[in-house]
């Protein structure tokens, strides 16, 4: 994301929406079949496209299947069930249904955030999908296909005790997840702050966003950022009157799925399968299910720009 962009609307999730995506849990309990225990919607099923699978290279179309490098800590997009393996959450079921669709079925491989990137292009996994929005960075390490729109999203305790302004929030304690389009953002901001004879931001850097939430509940940190969904799911999991957004949404992008620079070929069928989700109706289903079809994008395009 580009930095200090002019704020744009609000991520305008309605009411009975959020409140169905952000009632889901990662950790489940009661009767019934799995998706009741998890507290996820059920994925619907995807059959395969002839035409779009024949997109897929002769060496992934006889595997099968595909590996897939997550960091699978950031709900309601990515996150592991109960069992402590089972990958659940909106992108998940999105890839998943667009690999369907291409005769493939998606290997979900659980790693750090800032490894997924490296294990892309050492050929570890075939894809990378966890939140990653689409950077003039990481575009120049590998291919991403879009399928996803977010912004920037602050919140600190509630009634704001300390004061927090995202504009203005030199000498106050931040907390976010490390690697991240987060991490830049607030690395500006306390550059900034130095540069303007100002006291910096403290920083605190964690592996997972659960982490960086629980420091702001606890009061070690003032405030941390985060994509729109997961911050909403702060919200909402740790109860009424804990935490409040700060500010509004911004620098809203795209989310990408990731490949190796020079398999774009696979990147061109993931693509087709995400434009074919979006015009048979499979890929709104899946946003609303999760509460989350305020990102929805019109089209899946592989590497698209990121200049205004």
């Amino acid at each position: 994301m580009a930095l200090h962009k002019p704020k744009s609307a609000p991520f305008a999730l309605g009411a009975l929406s959020l409140a169905g995506a952000l009632a889901l849990s990662a950790c489940g309990g009661g009767d019934g079949d799995g998706t009741e225990e998890t507290g996820a919607p059920e994925a619907p099923s995807v059959e395969a496209d002839e035409e779009l699978a024949a997109l897929v290279p002769a060496d992934i179309a006889e595997a099968g299947t595909v590996k897939i490098g997550v960091e699978a800590s950031y709900p309601p997009g990515e996150y592991l069930e109960e069992d402590g393996e089972t990958v659940l959450g909106f992108n998940v079921d999105l890839l998943d249904a667009a690999l369907a669709k291409l005769g493939l079925e998606g290997q979900w491989e659980p790693t750090a955030f800032d490894s997924i990137i490296i294990g892309v292009n050492t050929g570890t996994y075939d894809l990378g999908s966890s939140s990653f929005t689409i950077t003039e960075e990481r575009l120049e390490q590998v291919n991403m296909v879009s399928y996803f729109s977010s912004g920037t999203q602050w919140f600190a305790q509630a009634g704001n005790p300390e004061g927090v302004d995202p504009d203005n929030a030199c000498g106050m304690r931040v907390a976010v997840q490390a690697d991240t389009t987060h991490d830049t953002d607030i690395e500006a901001r306390s550059q900034a702050c130095v540069d303007a004879g100002e006291e910096p931001i403290t920083i605190q850097k964690f592996e997972n966003q659960p982490l960086a939430t629980e420091t702001v509940v606890s009061g070690v940190n003032d405030a941390s950022l985060a994509d729109m969904p997961t911050s909403a799911y702060a919200l909402e999991q740790t109860g009424e009157g804990v935490l409040e957004f700060i500010g509004e949404q911004y620098d809203a992008a795209p989310y990408g799925i990731l490949t190796h620079k020079e398999d774009e070929e696979l990147a061109e069928a993931i693509a087709a399968a995400f434009n074919a989700l979006i015009e048979d109706g499979t890929y709104e289903e899946i946003l609303q299910e999760w509460g989350v079809d305020a990102g929805g994008l019109g089209s899946s395009e592989v590497n698209p720009s990121t200049s205004e």
